[in-house]
C-alpha cells in the first residue's frame, strides 16, 4: 500500500490539534506539511471553555459571554462577590472555535484536515520516520503529534478528577442575573468529593448549569446525574424549562509519574499533548489558554528545528503548591468548600485571579498560602517529605 509521507501528523483535531493548526495556518508556506487525522466525522457545539481574560488573551474576538462579577457559597450561606471586571471571567463556545479555526486551517495548502480516521495500529519507528496506518490510507511521517487522551486504566496515579456533567436550559420566565456567574455553589460537605454547581447565565432565561466534583474517584455522567437533576431543580424553583444541550467530562487533577516530562517513552520527535498530558493547571482543571500558549510555541519550534514539543512543566513553586493542595483535598474532601471559602475570601481579587489563571508572582502565591489554615498543608507537607 502506498504511504503518504509528510513533516507531521497531528493525531486528533481537538482543541490541541487546531490551536496548533491555527498557528501554523499563520506560517504561511514556511509552515510543515502537516496531516491532521481526526476520528469524528463532524464538528459539532459539543463543549464550552472558560478562562480568565487578560490583554492578548488568544481568540478574546470569539469570546460569546463574558462575566465582571463571580460568586462563590458554600452551604452555610458564607459567601463572596469577586469584582474582575479588569480581568472577566470569558466564555468560548465549541462551535465558534472550531469554525474560525478550521477555516484558518482550510487557508493554509501545506496543511490537511482529513476526518473520519481511525487508526489500526499504533504508530511505529522505522529508520527515521513514524508509520500511522490508519482506516483510510497509511502515512510515513517525520513527526508526530499525539492529542489522545490516555485511557483512565493507565492513570491510576491521578491525584484528584474533576468531574462534571452539565445542561445548558432555557427557562419561560426570567431567573438569572446575567451580570454575575457563580462559579462555586458548594453542596454540603461530605467524605468522598468536593462538591459544587457551576452556573454560566447568558441571558435572564438561559444558564449553563453544572454539577462539578473534586474527588479520588472519577464519575460518569450517570454517576452525577441525579445531583445535576437535583440543583437544577433547586435553580429553576418549579419553573418550566427546556434543556438545549448537554455536556460532560473528566479532566485529571495531578498526573503524578504519568506525565510525559517523567517518560521518555518515545524519541524526541513524537510528544503527547492534551488534558492527559499537561495541559490541565492540577489544581483547577483550567485548559484552554493553557493549550493556547503551547501552541504558540510549539508552532515556533516546528519552524525552527521541524521537532515538535509538549507541554512546559510549571515552576518548582507552583508545582509543588498545587500538589500539596490536592492532596489535602483528596486527604480532607469534606474540607474542600472551606479551603477554597478561604482563598476567596482573603485573598484580594486580583492576586487570586492571577494566581488561578497561571499569571501570579511570589507574592500572589504567598498570599494563597497565608489564606489557607496551616494544619492540614503542615501534615501534608511532612507526609510527603517522608516517602
Amino acid at each position: 500500500m502506498e504511504h503518504v509521507a509528510t513533516d507531521l501528523v497531528v493525531i486528533g483535531a481537538g482543541c490541541a490539534g487546531l490551536s496548533l493548526g491555527f498557528n501554523l495556518a499563520k506560517m504561511g508556506a514556511d509552515a510543515p506539511k502537516t496531516i491532521f487525522l481526526e476520528q469524528r466525522p463532524e464538528y459539532h457545539n459539543d463543549r464550552t471553555w472558560c478562562f480568565w481574560g487578560y490583554p492578548n488573551t488568544p481568540f478574546m474576538e470569539l469570546v460569546q459571554n463574558h462575566w465582571s462579577k463571580v460568586r462563590v457559597k458554600d452551604s452555610k450561606d458564607r459567601n463572596a462577590l469577586i469584582e474582575c471586571e479588569s480581568s472577566p471571567y470569558q466564555l468560548l463556545i465549541a462551535s465558534d472555535f472550531y469554525q474560525h479555526t478550521l477555516h484558518k486551517i482550510e487557508q493554509n495548502n501545506r496543511l490537511e484536515l482529513r476526518t473520519g480516521i481511525k487508526l489500526i495500529n499504533e504508530p511505529s519507528l522505522i529508520g527515521n520516520k513514524w508509520l500511522v496506518q490508519t482506516n483510510n490510507g497509511n502515512f510515513l511521517t517525520k513527526a508526530i503529534i499525539d492529542t489522545r487522551p490516555l485511557q483512565k486504566a493507565s492513570m491510576r496515579d491521578t491525584t484528584l478528577w474533576q468531574s462534571f456533567v452539565g445542561y445548558e436550559i432555557e427557562c419561560e420566565e426570567p431567573l438569572f442575573d446575567p451580570k454575575t456567574a457563580y462559579l462555586m455553589d458548594f453542596c454540603e460537605p461530605n467524605a468522598d468529593f468536593t462538591g459544587f454547581t457551576y452556573v454560566l447565565p447568558f441571558s435572564p432565561t438561559k444558564a449553563l448549569i453544572e454539577f462539578t466534583s473534586f474527588g479520588g474517584q472519577a464519575y460518569s455522567k450517570e454517576d452525577l446525574l441525579e445531583r445535576l437533576e437535583k440543583t437544577v431543580a433547586n435553580y429553576v424553583r418549579g419553573k418550566r424549562f427546556s434543556i438545549i444541550r448537554a455536556e460532560s467530562g473528566l479532566i485529571p487533577m495531578g498526573l503524578g509519574a504519568r506525565h510525559p516530562t517523567y517518560t521518555n517513552k518515545f524519541s524526541n520527535s513524537y510528544v503527547q499533548v492534551g488534558v492527559t498530558a499537561g495541559s490541565a493547571r492540577p489544581a483547577t482543571g483550567y485548559t484552554f489558554q493553557r493549550i493556547q500558549t503551547w501552541a504558540q510555541e510549539c508552532a515556533k519550534e516546528l519552524k525552527r528545528t521541524g521537532l515538535p514539543i509538549g507541554h512546559a512543566a510549571d515552576s518548582f513553586l507552583l508545582s509543588k503548591m498545587d500538589t500539596i493542595f490536592l492532596n489535602v483535598l483528596k486527604n480532607n474532601p469534606e474540607m474542600g468548600s472551606s479551603l477554597f471559602m478561604d482563598m476567596f475570601t482573603k485573598v484580594s481579587h486580583p492576586r487570586l485571579i492571577r494566581f488561578l489563571s497561571d499569571h501570579g508572582g511570589i507574592l500572589d502565591y504567598l498570599a494563597v498560602v497565608i489564606a489557607l489554615p496551616p494544619l492540614p498543608f503542615l501534615k501534608e507537607v511532612f507526609r510527603l517529605s517522608e516517602k
